[in-house]
């Protein structure tokens, strides 16, 4: 299995006041990495790197942040104030570098992207509106994988030529609730692509709600195409 090296770079100033976390997820050929998704577990904070790679978090010394990305074991690890340099176990289908800086700053920016497993209300897949609140994460999750049941096409080209594996999907809820921004990361292109069509294929939703507001929401599944 690969290794995943985290480098993490912090620089704090003073030690009062809020503090912010800034900082880019690329990969060893420098190249960013849209779309992760980073979280603070000491103040329930998060954000989601931009297009550029870049993110920025409320975060202080001794906070605990999780990394996750498609393709990715979650890595977590704390806020110091000295550079670190961590060695992560990480999936064999990507290889990632985080690289972050804090800085000491008053911050009153709004997240507009809100990870699946963070968020106050979650997306609704259509069936799940009359289920209870706390079940509803679960629904949208049976819904999700019956979803994929019934949509799996396995392609012909990659029966044919022993082509198997796991594909990895993200894709974004929007605030009206339909479905965006698909990428995927398998072993072969023919598998990536059923994927996509099984993703592109999902009903409208009721958007995701943090503080009466809908919100975009990143979702990411893998799929495994395997031949018996």
């Amino acid at each position: 299995m690969k290794k995943l090296l985290l480098l993490l770079l912090f620089i704090p100033l003073v030690s009062f006041g809020q503090s912010i976390l800034k900082g880019y997820t690329i990969d060893f050929s420098e190249s960013p990495l849209p779309g992760a998704a980073i979280y603070n577990t000491s103040n329930k904070k998060s954000s989601i790197s931009n297009k550029v790679g870049y993110f920025i978090i409320n975060a202080s010394v001794g906070d605990i942040i999780k990394v996750s990305y498609v393709g990715f074991t979650t890595q977590t690890f704390k806020v110091e104030n000295f550079e670190v340099l961590l060695q992560l176990s990480a999936d064999k289908q990507l290889e990632d570098i985080v690289k972050a800086e804090l800085k000491n700053k008053k911050s009153n920016e709004k997240e507009s992207l809100i990870p699946f497993a963070t968020i106050e209300d979650v997306p609704l897949f259509p069936g799940c509106e009359t289920v209870p609140k706390s079940k509803r994460r679960d629904c949208f999750q049976n819904k999700m994988n019956r979803h994929i049941i019934q949509n799996f096409r396995y392609p012909e080209f990659a029966q044919k030529n022993g082509i198997q594996g796991r594909v990895f999907i993200q894709f974004m809820i929007e605030k009206d609730g339909n479905i965006s921004g698909i990428r995927s990361r398998g072993p072969h292109g023919s598998l990536e692509r059923a994927a996509e069509r099984i993703i592109e294929k999902l009903p409208k939703m009721t958007p995701g709600y943090t503080n009466g507001l809908p919100v975009r929401v990143p979702f990411s599944i893998p799929i495994t195409f395997n031949l018996r």
